[in-house]
């Protein structure tokens, strides 16, 4: 959570950054650095296709369809763009939010990146830490300190020459793989581990509270894994957060709360459709130049109200539940009541996130209505 909130602020300053300076752009929304030509500050562009060959001496800011790096930057690369493929050589950080990504060149420090899919190359290699969150990775090349991936399928062929950490459904390393330190891992299914990979630290694997159970590890001696540690603080923050609703917004929440009681079928088909439409308009502004900017503020909108969706379901179930009782004066024990049967009915496998998309359609689609609301009375 801490790392998407980190990547919605720097996008959304690069956004602000880049509609308030007179930025130079070619016909048809391509811009091109040519290989000659050296930028002696900070670099900033937009457009279908951005194209950097040159060298920056300073920091680089690109919001594009497709992006291609194959200079020098001295300095950081922060990168919105469909596609971004870098294989030049970055001295500093880069950090990347896109559809594909690829790195085949050299980043002095850190990589961290958001993505649909990201590949690094066999022949690509980082200085310190590489930070990945995406639907397929492919890591290979030289990572000088640790990597962090979270992700639903893993081949790992790299070279980690400190620790690795994981949370995928599957992961594969190959004959290639190399961590000179501890391989941890999170995940229902065992890694596929290549007899020829070497890990010379412990291989250490956290499976899911309830699938231990399931398998009869938790009867060998109770520890508390990372997941469970995960699940409470989970659980904290989300109740630090309901108690910022109840506290300086309780008049809007006791208005989304009525909108739930009165018409509920109604909140859950509006919860429905915004699940789908958000995501939907948020790709078409994403592949349009101009729509870029609109895409980054649906992003940030999107986690915001996602994640306190369930809050307002919540809420609404422990006014259910606890009706007969004083629920303005105790509404914050109620709430915790409430709130401790929902994690722990959302850690059960396949149940648990059917459990927790049905709280999402209900607390969205009445934020949404009681919004709508709320601008008809005045």
């Amino acid at each position: 959570m801490r790392q998407a909130c980190s990547f919605t602020l720097i996008f959304l300053w690069i956004q602000w950054a880049l509609l308030s300076l007179e930025i130079p752009s070619e016909k048809d929304g391509i811009h091109i650095l040519p290989s000659q030509e050296i930028v002696n500050e900070d670099f900033f562009a937009y457009g279908k296709t951005i194209e950097i060959l040159g060298t920056v001496n300073g920091d680089v800011y690109i919001l594009g369809g497709q992006v291609f790096i194959d200079g020098v930057i001295h300095g950081d690369v922060l990168v919105a763009g469909g596609s971004v493929e870098i294989s030049g050589t970055v001295s500093q950080d880069v950090r990347i939010l896109g559809g594909q990504v690829i790195i085949t060149g050299h980043v002095g420090r850190n990589v961290t990146a958001i993505g649909a899919t990201f590949e690094l190359a066999p022949v690509a290699d980082v200085g310190y830490n590489v930070v990945v969150v995406g639907g397929n990775v492919d890591l290979g090349g030289v990572v000088g300190n640790n990597a962090r991936v979270y992700t639903s399928n893993l081949r790992f062929s790299s070279r980690v020459k400190k620790k690795l950490y994981v949370c995928a459904s599957q992961m594969r390393l190959t004959s290639k793989a190399y961590v000179g330190d501890k391989f941890e891992y999170w995940s229902n299914q065992l890694a596929v581990i290549n007899s020829k990979a070497q890990i010379r630290g412990e291989i250490i694997h956290h499976p899911s509270f309830f699938y231990s159970i399931f398998h009869g590890k938790v009867l060998r001696g109770f520890k508390i894994g990372s997941k469970l540690t995960g699940l409470i603080m989970n659980f904290f923050y989300t109740l630090a957060i309901a108690l910022i609703f109840m506290r300086y917004f309780h008049a809007r929440l006791e208005l989304a709360l009525s909108v739930l009681k009165k018409r509920p079928f109604h909140s859950f088909l509006a919860g429905l459709v915004l699940v789908i439409i958000f995501p939907l308009l948020f790709f078409i502004f994403l592949i349009t130049i101009v729509g870029i900017p609109f895409a980054l503020t649906l992003l940030a909108i999107n986690m915001i109200g996602f994640y306190s969706a369930k809050i307002l379901t919540i809420t609404w179930a422990a006014k259910q539940l606890f009706s007969r009782f004083d629920f303005q004066k105790h509404q914050t024990l109620f709430f915790i009541f409430t709130l401790i049967p929902y994690y722990l009915m959302t850690s059960i496998p396949y149940l648990g996130s059917l459990i927790a998309l049905v709280c999402l359609f209900f607390g969205l689609g009445g934020m949404a209505l009681s919004q709508k609301k709320f601008h008809d009375t005045r």
